[in-house]
């Protein structure tokens, strides 16, 4: 825990802590209190300071610092390290620098824009400072590389659970990775992997959810959606996000134990695909049929107008009748 952690679980926002109390309490001088106060201004807290009164806390930022997010998180692996950016080109890039250096499993990396942000297929994903959640979660899984498409289903889930949590809206997955809103897209998730023949060495599991961002005019409306806009107000990011992280950390035991069948239910209701008609084009070629939901493994079943059913691992799937540019 950071010291301007410790300090802050000191303030309050009723009444005044003493600088003398808050420096026996934490083991260190005034000037050191003070320098961790500062520190904290700088992040974007408001703290009073009054003579022989001492600190109050005014306010938070909106941010998703690891000051706000980690007293919300109460995990077992994922989310008990947090790093924050201001910006990065992509919290997925910054993953893969940490895994080089010997992060532990369960980092979560947090920034408030990327620049260089992108989904699958190359498609980029618009991260505007200050309004949405991108986060990337390192992860260093015992599952064989065939249950990869498990991870994704997994965190799909976590993150509209998650989103139910906060909101009172009902969010939908579109397989394999898309999370959606009243037919736009309010999400996506992109799991990045090295493995062997046999194992995975490592997983850098990346999610991107639109809170208070603003689509009017973007020449996105009618495609992209954000919580802020459906509800008619802001919602908390740091809360948003510390849910997902909670709900990761508890299907991802669940996954590795018991497979598919912890999720199975709430994907059931979640899919957005289900019983539709589709086309998914996979690296064989386009299968076109009545989409019938996932098996055991959390592969895309599809059965065609012949009657055959098809499952797929990977590939990206569309309803009949709509374009797919995001």
């Amino acid at each position: 825990m950071s010291t301007e952690l410790k300090i802050l679980q000191e303030l309050s926002e009723d009444r005044y802590a003493s600088g003398e109390e808050i420096s026996q309490k934490l083991h260190m001088t005034r000037s050191a209190v003070w320098k961790h106060i500062v520190k904290l201004r700088s992040l974007g807290y408001r703290i009073e300071a009054a003579p022989r009164r001492g600190y109050l806390l005014k306010g938070r930022p909106d941010k998703l610092l690891a000051e706000e997010i980690l007293p919300l998180v109460k995990t077992a692996v994922i989310g008990r390290r947090v790093v924050h950016r201001e910006e990065v080109n992509s919290t997925t890039l910054l993953a893969r620098d940490l895994i080089r250096e010997g992060t532990p499993e369960g980092t979560v990396i947090l920034a408030e824009r990327q620049t260089a942000a992108r989904g699958r297929l190359g498609r980029s994903w618009e991260t505007p400072a200050g309004q949405a959640i991108s986060m990337s979660v390192i992860l260093y899984p015992h599952f064989a590389p065939a249950q990869a498409p498990l991870l994704s289903l997994a965190t799909g889930v976590a993150a509209v659970r998650a989103v139910e949590s906060v909101a009172p809206v009902s969010p939908l997955i579109k397989w394999p990775n898309d999370i959606y809103l009243d037919g736009r897209k309010l999400g996506g998730i992109l799991v990045e992997m090295a493995a062997e023949l046999d194992q995975i060495r490592w997983v850098v599991d990346s999610i991107g959810i639109n809170v208070n961002n603003s689509f009017a005019r973007t020449g996105l409306q009618t495609k992209a959606t954000s919580l802020a806009e459906k509800l008619g107000r802001k919602i908390s990011r740091a809360r948003l996000a510390a849910a997902v992280i909670n709900e990761l950390d508890r299907i991802y035991a669940e996954a590795g134990n018991q497979g598919v069948a912890p999720l199975a239910a709430d994907f059931h209701r979640m899919d957005m695909l289900r019983g539709l008609q589709v086309t998914v084009n996979t690296p064989e070629g386009e299968i076109s049929g009545v989409a019938r939901g996932i098996d055991d493994a959390g592969r895309l079943l599809v059965e065609d107008e012949h009657g055959r059913r098809h499952t797929l691992a990977c590939g990206e799937a569309t309803l009949s009748g709509w374009s797919e540019t995001m």
